[in-house]
């Protein structure tokens, strides 16, 4: 068998089984020297390997020592227990809204990898008792960020993900919720909610919104409910047998509609929303001044009463 003839089988199969004498010290030789080389690019791989998951397994920790532990409000208030994001923070499917005092998270981890990020936690639900939120975990929540991860990623680089998705501490709440929350947010107490809801009806005062204790007694005649569906409670403050009362404020208009329905003082848990929608379909006898029908400023207070905790 002739030097090139024991090279190729050495080639093909690994291993020298060459009977030939000729050249037989350099065909061993290249053969180690295969062995030699692949072995050291073997390391080379394990160790850049090794490397980056040492980074990634920094980043990981990095992202659960900021957000592990806390209490977050989904931006756009999204529903659901499983939530898909791009790379650029938006969300991914037809996902609805729900209302904000159920979309809290409180993260148990943040797990990152190549492909993207997984944060996992539980979905939390606020109810307010004494005018101070009560936090409910609802249920488990993973989401999802299809993103690329690269070694160069940090800390930083990855927390404008979080802001897209999560809202900040202090952040203004009133460019997104609803319009019946507005009055409570721009106050700090019953008196400047109030005044801040006074402030919005000044906007659309025509015809005039009277108050009965701006006229003397009798003067105005308030309006009368003819028919007032029941608000429907919350899959989530029913499991938990939330109950308590949410107060509101309305104007009762000349045609017995009722409109510019505001949030006075929470209850929560989703369960404000279902009293506004409620009064929104309620039916009265209109208030009247001098016997003219007119627009009355009320208040009204919703008390929901669930089922007792089972025994």
């Amino acid at each position: 068998m002739s030097e090139i003839a024991c090279f190729r089988q050495l080639s093909y199969t690994g291993v020298y089984h060459g009977s030939c004498v000729t050249g037989r010290r350099c065909v061993v030789f290249l053969f180690w020297r295969v062995r030699f080389f692949a072995v050291q690019a073997i390391l080379l791989i394990c160790v850049a390997s090794a490397s980056g998951w040492c980074q990634g397994h920094q980043l990981q920790g990095d992202l659960n020592s900021e957000f592990k532990g806390k209490a977050l409000l989904l931006r756009n208030f999204y529903s659901g227990n499983d939530l898909e994001y791009d790379s650029n923070g938006a969300v991914l499917g037809d996902v609805k809204q729900t209302p904000w005092t159920l979309a809290n998270v409180k993260i148990a981890k943040v797990v990152v990898t190549s492909h993207g990020i997984e944060i996992v936690g539980n979905r939390v639900g606020a109810w307010y008792r004494d005018g101070k939120p009560e936090l409910f975990e609802l249920g488990k929540l993973r989401i999802h960020v299809s993103m690329p991860i690269s070694d160069a990623d940090t800390q930083a680089t990855l927390r404008p993900i979080f802001k897209k998705i999560f809202m900040e501490a202090g952040e203004d709440l009133r460019p997104i919720v609803p319009p019946c929350w507005q009055a409570y947010l721009d106050g700090s107490d019953s008196k400047t909610r109030s005044e801040a809801w006074q402030a919005i009806l000044e906007k659309d005062n025509n015809p005039p919104i009277l108050r009965k204790s701006g006229f003397p007694a009798g003067a105005i005649v308030g309006p009368r409910a003819i028919s007032t569906p029941d608000p429907h409670y919350t899959r989530e403050a029913e499991s938990h047998h939330i109950e308590g009362t949410s107060v509101l404020a309305m104007v009762v208009n000349a045609n017995g509609t009722a409109s510019n329905i505001a949030i006075m003082r929470p209850l929560g848990m989703g369960l404000d929303e279902q009293a506004v929608l409620a009064i929104s379909q309620w039916k009265f006898q209109p208030g009247t001044k001098d016997g003219q029908p007119v627009r009355v400023q009320v208040n009204v207070e919703l008390t929901f009463r669930c089922c007792p905790s089972p025994h």
